[in-house]
């Protein structure tokens, strides 16, 4: 990656590297949270089909920058929920740009971003000990 930007003429800082770094590491808490949370909960559920497509579709959201959501009253909500309910479109997009140089509108979405990583983490572990309470066993 490093690579292919110093090719386009745009060399990554070290302050922009190493912040894209510690973007990434959010966004992989993140993600790693959502993933303990639905495997937590999937002790409630008879069958978890509903969690593995709702995990799928996910992923199908955050192959995607939050800018093609812009435009139509539906893509702003669709924007608004996954940058701010579930931020998932923040943890995708605002590392790319960082390491882009580009900025960001408005400035504080990489603490948002961070902020996601942590309170992700905090909230999987909260579900993760909240769902042992009821697990009794895989085999009765």
């Amino acid at each position: 990656m490093g690579y292919s930007l110093w090719q386009r003429g745009l060399p990554p800082t070290l302050i922009s590297a190493t912040f894209y770094v510690l973007l990434i590491a959010a966004a992989v808490c993140f993600f790693y949270s959502l993933m303990i949370s639905l495997s937590a909960l999937s002790i409630f559920f008879g069958r978890n089909q509903g969690l593995l497509d709702f995990w799928f579709y996910i992923t199908i959201f955050a192959r995607y920058p939050s800018s093609i959501y812009s435009g139509s009253p539906a893509g702003e909500v669709i924007r608004f929920l996954f940058s701010f309910v579930l931020p998932i479109l923040l943890v995708v997009t605002v590392p790319a740009r960082v390491l882009l140089g580009k900025l960001l509108e408005p400035s504080w979405l990489s603490g948002l971003t961070i902020a996601s990583g942590v309170i992700s983490l905090l909230m999987a572990r909260a579900v993760f000990q909240w769902s042992l309470r009821y697990y009794r066993s895989a085999s009765s």
